[in-house]
C-alpha cells in the first residue's frame, strides 16, 4: 500500500496533474495507509478470538492424569 501511494504520489508530481487533483491525491494517499492498517487489526482480532474462546474453554476444564501414566 505504501509503495503503490508513492508511486501515485509521484506521478501526480511528475505529470502535471490538475491542481484540484493534487489534494485528492494526497489525502487518498496518506488515508489509505491509514485505513488499510485500521482494518487489517480489526482482521486479526475476528481470527484470535475463537483460538481465545477455546483457550478459556480448555482451562474450564479439570486436569486428569493420562491412562497410561505419561
Amino acid at each position: 500500500m505504501a509503495v503503490a501511494c508513492a508511486g501515485l504520489i509521484t506521478a501526480a508530481v511528475l505529470v502535471p496533474a490538475p491542481p484540484a487533483v493534487v489534494p485528492l491525491v494526497v489525502f487518498v494517499c496518506v488515508a489509505g495507509p491509514i485505513v488499510s492498517t485500521l482494518e487489517l487489526a480489526r482482521a486479526l482480532a475476528v481470527l484470535r478470538e475463537p483460538a481465545a474462546q477455546l483457550r478459556r474453554e480448555l482451562d474450564r476444564l479439570p486436569e486428569t492424569p493420562h491412562p497410561l501414566g505419561y
